[in-house]
This record gives structure tokens, sequence and C-alpha cells, in this order.
């Protein structure tokens, strides 16, 4: 399937964003879409690099909406032959994004060693021992609270590159934006400044009108030194370039936050 492109947004495709670091197909059972399709899009847009960052396969399989274990094998090879097709048009980069669960590191460590995953990014979408913790539903003040605790101690194991949607806790607290909300996004910056981790600002947030990326929350990010990246963490290929950015590109010029727009990583 070939992607078309809307042609308002020439301009954008010209001059906009050079990467893309949060991207998901079909294989994370909530998205649409063939690697391929996703590549496509990106070329047409101009993009020099592209990150597939399925969120990353347990072997317990307790989310089914996820990329299963037993289907990482044809997952692999189908994202390979992509890179091989594409790698004289388009620097592509293997990642996951995941959660820090301490069970399962080695895991991910497995999966960078012996497969060439190269770029992980730190996204908790659930909390607690056993993952009991919708982190996007209705939550009080301890939930948030667990939600900092993970992603500090997932910042300071230095494996992930950067940290998507940072202020997903504020996600389904009802009182919104207050002190207890500033206390703990204070914590997740002091640690992301600490260990300079980029932070993202998430264009999906903002085309689902979601809680995230948060006003509050980022015009607080600027009393830290930080670094900042717009990602579409698309889900279909429509959402990987266009509008959505734009926004997102809106919304940080209105902080005046510093975009990064290449990603240096190790080899």
């Amino acid at each position: 399937m070939r992607v078309m492109i809307r042609n308002e947004y020439w301009d954008y495709r010209r001059n906009g964003m050079l990467a893309n670091y949060h991207t998901h197909t079909k294989w994370c059972k909530h998205g649409e879409g063939e690697i391929e399709d996703y590549i496509q899009v990106a070329l047409d847009y101009g993009l020099k690099e592209l990150a597939i960052t399925e969120h990353v396969p347990h072997k317990d399989n307790l989310d089914k909406r996820r990329l299963q274990w037993e289907e990482f094998p044809a997952f692999d090879e189908a994202l390979n032959k992509a890179i091989d097709k594409y790698k004289y048009k388009i620097h592509m980069i293997k990642g996951f994004e995941c959660e820090y669960y301490p069970e399962v590191m080695d895991t991910y460590r497995m999966l960078k060693e012996d497969y060439g995953y190269q770029l992980f990014i730190l996204g908790q979408h659930r909390s607690g021992a056993n993952r009991e913790i919708d982190n996007f539903a209705k939550k009080g003040m301890q939930e948030m609270e667990l939600y900092a605790d993970e992603i500090c101690r997932g910042i300071e194991t230095g494996l992930f590159a950067f940290l998507a949607h940072p202020d997903l806790a504020i996600q389904g607290y009802s009182p919104g934006w207050d002190t207890n909300c500033e206390k703990i996004m204070r914590r997740i910056y002091k640690v992301c400044e600490a260990f300079d981790i980029p932070v993202e600002i998430n264009a999906n947030g903002l085309r689902d009108h979601r809680s995230y990326p948060s006003i509050d929350a980022f015009r607080l990010s600027t009393e830290y030194q930080l670094k900042y990246l717009i990602n579409s963490d698309a889900h279909t290929p429509q959402c990987l370039c266009g509008e959505n950015i734009v926004m997102a590109e809106a919304f940080a010029q209105n902080l005046k936050l510093p975009i990064t727009e290449l990603l240096h990583l190790p080899k």
C-alpha cells in the first residue's frame, strides 16, 4: 500500500523535522500499516532517520495489545528486510518502546546485543510489581508517585535514549495541574537533567487531545537544562508526519523549547 501525502503539507515536508524516533505499525496490535508504509511516508516528507519502535514484547504476554513474544522472530525478519531494502534511501533504526521493569532488563539487553536493537525508549504505560496500574487510567497521588519512582529508576539504568510522554502521569489525574503534579514532574526533570536524557513532546497526545503534553508541565521544564524531541508516536502511516507535527512544533515554539533534531546514538 502506498500512502498518499496531502498537498497542503508540502511546505512542511520540505522544511520540517529530520527524524522520527517513536513509530508504531500493525505489529503493535493497536496500530495500522506495514513497516514499508511508514518508510514511504518518511521518504516523501524528506526524513533522514526513522526508528521503528514497537511496544517491546514480554515473555509472559500479559499485554495482548502489543507484539507478542512468539511473534518477535517474524517481526524482526520483516524489519530487517525493510531496512535492507531502503538502506541507501534512509537511515533506519531498530528500537523498542519499553517500560522499566527490573525483571526484564536482561531481555532488553539481549535484544540489543543479539538482535541489533539500538534505540530503547522509556514509556511507562503500566506500573506496579504486577503491572496492575494503567497509567492512562484514573489515578491519585500514590499512582503518580509510583510512576515517578519507576521513571527515575529506569533512567538511572542508562539503557534508555529518551523519555516518551514524560507527563503521562497527569493523564487521569482528576484535579488537573496542581502542586502534586509539579512535585512529580520536578522529580522526573531533575533526573533527566542529571543523566542528560531528552524528554519528548508527543504529537499523538496533541492530536488526540490528551492531558499530555501539558503546557503547565513543559512550562515547568524550562527551569531545568533539558533537551527536547518532537515525535509523532504514530500508529498510522498518515500520522507519521504532517499537521500533528506542526502542532507539536507550535507547542515548542510557544514555550521557546530548544528542539533536538537528530539523536546521536552509539553504534
